[in-house]
């Protein structure tokens, strides 16, 4: 690679990782962009509505967070794009106080979310809407990140939650709470199967101007996906790294095959028409009123393709055909 680019990435996670978010951490850790040439500085901000916000008030150059703020941006004329995405479902359980034990309570239940428009309230209201809840027989309470949402959840002044399923893993090793998982990770995956997640978003004068730097992204992006993938120490060398929950070897390596066999890595950059058809549909199912747009719209799709091109295509869910 000639000349090292700089390009700056605003982190919609905040300052902590999950595995949810695990593959931009690996493209840092395991060198994928640092291979590509690029030098990229991150700067953690609360949510992905805020950090497509950092990218239109020019405080970065890139987002990365789930892909409804992207779609709402869009939606209301900014001029929004998603480049590639960074996995193709949630890692997450939901937890609730031990005294759930049907999903019929969850009626009239608080419910902690990041924040209104964030991931965790995407996520919840597709929760919600398959298991046939009026949104409205929810107290729907913005909490913020994780760490206050379990803070709630132990303290028994919130009912429920979508968690990150380490953390979820963490809480129930530890008999001394009151909280439980009343649906885990693979049972979500069946209960939403088209499931909202991370996208890397910039703005259409940046893509036109930064070509270079969004190929380099986008491969090294790919890069850090397969490698996850495909083996379980690259997982747990960036999951020691820049995971804060400690759990169990074992736990660990049960959340990888979960992930692994859940097609949950986004192991071609994940912008299969299918895909994407089903989440705006879905999308536009939760929020009626917003202008409609189309894939063309917010998807660039130049980067993913020559980035597959280069590096081959590989068996996976989002598999391009």
């Amino acid at each position: 690679m000639a000349t090292s680019l700089t390009i700056r990435l605003a982190a919609g996670s905040g300052p902590t990782f999950g595995v949810d978010d695990l593959a931009c951490a690996a493209a840092t850790h395991l060198g994928c962009w640092e291979e590509e040439g690029l030098d990229v500085t991150w700067t953690p901000v609360h949510g992905g509505v805020a950090a497509m916000q950092a990218v239109l008030d020019d405080v970065v150059d890139v987002s990365y967070g789930g892909l409804g703020p992207v779609l709402r941006f869009r939606t209301e004329g900014q001029p929004v794009r998603i480049i590639v995405s960074m996995a193709r479902a949630l890692a997450q359980n939901l937890v609730t106080q031990k005294h759930f034990t049907s999903l019929e309570q969850l009626r009239g239940a608080s419910w902690a979310l990041d924040g209104f428009g964030a991931l965790s309230h995407h996520m919840a209201r597709l929760v919600v809407r398959a298991l046939k809840i009026g949104e409205d027989e929810i107290d729907w309470q913005a909490v913020g990140p994780p760490p206050e949402r379990i803070d709630r959840l132990l303290a028994n002044t919130i009912d429920v939650s979508l968690i990150r399923v380490e953390e979820a893993t963490s809480l129930n090793a530890d008999t001394s709470n009151n909280l439980h998982t009343l649906l885990g990770f693979a049972e979500l995956k069946d209960l939403v199967p088209v499931q909202p997640h991370g996208v890397l978003g910039t703005t259409k004068a940046y893509e036109e101007a930064h070509q270079e730097e969004l190929h380099r992204l986008t491969r090294g992006m790919i890069k850090a996906s397969r490698a996850l993938n495909d083996d379980f120490e690259n997982f747990r060398k960036v999951y020691d790294h820049h995971v804060t929950v400690e759990v169990a070897e074992e736990d660990v390596h049960a959340i990888w095959q979960k992930e692994r066999e859940s097609g949950g890595f986004a192991v071609n950059g994940e912008l299969t028409s299918g895909h994407w058809q089903s989440q705006m549909e879905l999308f536009y199912e939760l929020n009626p009123d917003l202008a409609k747009i189309t894939r063309d719209d917010v998807i660039a799709e130049i980067f993913v393709q020559q980035a597959l091109e280069e590096l081959g295509v590989q068996s996976g869910g989002d598999y391009p055909g």
